[in-house]
């Protein structure tokens, strides 16, 4: 797949890398990747919907201004059905689920933490995965941006990586330095990871949520963050 702006790069273009909770450092944009699986469930969503809500975690949800009946959490946490009504944090339930007039809200182990820890560093935050990698590439070759900080967001907590993510920016790196990135390598180092086969192993439809996490899409657009307040905010497609 040829993205066909990587020349168009700013040259002074300075990319580097973070951690989520690693302490804040200034930049221009912030992209923040949760392949498996945040980032690509919000990339699902904002198919089907012009706005998907954000809260960092279950507790922060009754900072955002909808009552919860106008609400549907998109969450891999067990606790969330004490909340509402609930879907999990999967692309695939993403894309089937009927969504009436509900408004989605993602509330997720590490992503959404990820992406409210990126609004400190950064006036703008993108998400990405591989699903809509070269829509971010283009955005930010387009831009004049000239200090991309890419942030994989790993298991937060922990402070750990996770190599979906970390991939996800090497791919990311190398199209914004004007090079085309291997992602069938990338896809098999993903799938054969340890980790990667126990989720296919134990968790119902992993499997098939990691075939769509894998797979690009050309026609997808770039998609932004925006904090709201205090642990809430909100995502957008890209201007």
């Amino acid at each position: 797949m040829e993205l066909g702006l990587t020349h168009a790069a700013p040259p002074d273009l300075r990319v580097e890398r973070g951690r989520p909770g690693r302490g804040p450092r200034a930049a221009d944009v912030a992209v923040v990747m949760d392949v498996l699986r945040m980032t690509t469930t919000a990339a699902v969503l904002m198919r089907r919907c012009s706005r998907v809500a954000v809260a960092a975690t279950l507790e922060d949800l009754p900072q955002l201004e909808q009552p919860l009946s106008d609400l549907l959490l998109v969450s891999e946490l067990a606790d969330a059905d004490a909340w509402g009504a609930r879907i999990d944090n999967s692309p695939v339930a993403a894309s089937e689920v009927d969504l009436g007039s509900r408004t989605p809200v993602l509330i997720t182990t590490n992503g959404t933490q990820a992406l409210l820890a990126a609004a400190a560093c950064a006036p703008e935050v993108l998400l990405a995965s591989f699903v809509d990698l070269y829509a971010v590439a283009r955005h930010l070759a387009e831009s004049a941006t000239t200090r991309v900080l890419l942030m994989p967001a790993g298991q937060v907590a922990r402070g750990e990586a996770c190599v979906e993510d970390d991939l996800c920016a090497d791919a990311l790196a190398a199209l914004l330095a004007g090079r085309e990135p291997d992602l069938q390598a990338a896809s098999r180092i993903i799938r054969a990871d340890p980790l990667v086969r126990q989720r296919i192993e134990v968790e119902p439809c992993f499997g098939i949520d990691l075939e769509v996490a894998l797979a690009p899409q050309p026609s997808q657009r770039a998609l932004q963050f925006e904090a709201l307040g205090r642990g809430v905010g909100h995502i957008l497609r890209v201007a």
